[in-house]
């Protein structure tokens, strides 16, 4: 059993835990890191597949999300195209019917519609009663954070009234980053995996060539990012020279810039500022101004220098590295660093007209970007600094307030944690 599969096997046990305690449940959230979710939604593909096992019923949908009226409706045609096809190649010509438009006045979306097709499929196949049938949902993109989670809500109480317990709903969701915050029933469950470990042992399960300077790199990246995850400073710090030395032998020069890079995070953590600061000087003399990883380095160098109250210093880099992100078009990094200069730009002698202005600029990028990973920038949290200046009741306010519920939801206000100096944007 490779690493993947003893990770599989894992949640396969935790699944079948959690569905034991909570026979009676239509709604299942998994919560976690978004690695960690996806790995969850892996193990609901693998129940497809032919090598699974299980006797239940695994459905996966990728649908945008659009409005309530059509979602259903959707994840319905999709289905049915499925079913014809399978009968036009069995020759049985079994009808399964789908039109659920009688009941449509009773219901405030069409989340009825995939519930009811359900049911009747089950009564096409008595042996269906007999087994669970779980419908992971995982939208590409969400245009109404407030009509999803409406339209799960009415699925659950459709469920419910027509008394059958094996129609199961799923859906995952960041731990921390929630989308669906109004949702009235469901069963919430944590997943964890500790991916640094998971790729550590994947990348020795795979290397099987003992001597190999390159995947022997690769190795003490994950090792020491195992070590880092885990909060032990001083062996991570051994690690990472030791590849910097394997690919300096090699040539490797992009190599050895990244992990001089950990190796200058790792020491500024326990406060060793010298030291760190003589890693990011070599990093930036080694590297050019075109790359992700050029771009990476002048921001991740900012917010060392911001942190050690270099103030003037930091800003140079910010702009820097917002000049290879627009190069490079890395949306992700343009927005945070420019978000960084309006902090900076922000004082009682100065005023705020500046800053307001780089603000703007966060929002403008920020709109570029997909949904899912403007959910996880600093963009609520820009937009609420914009939103005391502006004020709440002001047009501007009400405008901006507007505009965000549209993307986060009502409750956008929620998500606007403090940021970190430093994101990673490599991750």
């Amino acid at each position: 059993m490779n690493p993947i599969q003893l990770e599989l096997f894992k949640i396969d046990k935790q699944w079948q835990q959690v569905v034991r305690q909570h026979p009676s449940e239509t709604l299942f959230l998994c919560l976690g890191e978004r690695h960690e979710v996806n790995l969850f939604e892996a193990y609901f593909k693998y129940q497809l597949t032919e090598e699974s096992r299980t006797d239940d019923m695994f459905l996966l949908h990728y649908q945008e999300f659009q409005n309530v009226y059509d979602y259903g409706k959707n994840l319905v045609k999709e289905w049915k195209e499925i079913f014809d096809l399978w009968q036009k190649d069995t020759g049985k010509g079994i009808v399964w019917d789908v039109d659920m438009s009688v009941n449509a006045k009773i219901y405030k979306t069409d989340a009825y519609v995939p519930v009811l097709a359900l049911e009747q499929l089950c009564s096409l196949y008595p042996d269906l009663k007999l087994k669970k049938i779980y419908v992971q949902l995982a939208p590409t993109s969400i245009n109404d954070v407030t009509g999803l989670s409406e339209w799960i809500n009415e699925w659950c109480n459709c469920v419910k009234a027509i008394k059958n317990q094996n129609i199961k709903l799923v859906y995952t969701e960041h731990h921390t980053h929630r989308t669906l915050k109004k949702l009235k029933q469901g069963t919430e469950f944590r997943i964890n995996i500790d991916v640094s470990q998971l790729m550590q042992n994947a990348a020795a399960h795979t290397n099987r060539e003992k001597n190999d300077p390159e995947a022997d790199y690769q190795q003490q990246i994950l090792i020491a990012s195992n070590y880092l995850s885990k909060g032990k400073h001083e062996q991570a710090n051994a690690v990472l020279e030791r590849a910097i030395v394997i690919a300096q032998k090699q040539g490797l020069q992009e190599a050895v810039v990244a992990a001089r890079i950990m190796l200058a995070q790792s020491l500024a953590v326990k406060s060793k500022k010298t030291e760190a600061r003589q890693q990011y000087e070599i990093a930036l003399a080694r590297t050019g101004e075109s790359s992700l990883l050029s771009a990476h380095i002048h921001m991740s160098y900012g917010s060392f220098l911001l942190a050690h109250a270099s103030k003037d210093e930091a800003k140079k880099y910010f702009e820097k590295a917002i000049k290879i992100a627009e190069f490079i078009e890395n949306d992700f990094i343009a927005m945070e660093c420019t978000r960084l200069l309006g902090q900076l730009s922000d004082g009682k002698i100065s005023g705020s007209g500046k800053a307001m202005a780089y603000y703007l600029k966060c929002l403008e990028i920020a709109k570029k970007m997909p949904i899912e990973q403007r959910r996880q920038s600093s963009m609520a949290y820009t937009a609420s600094i914009m939103l005391k200046k502006y004020g709440e009741e002001s047009p501007e306010g009400k405008k901006l307030d507007l505009e965000m519920q549209q993307d986060y939801g009502e409750d956008w206000k929620s998500m606007a944690e403090v940021p970190k100096n430093h994101s990673n944007p490599l991750s």
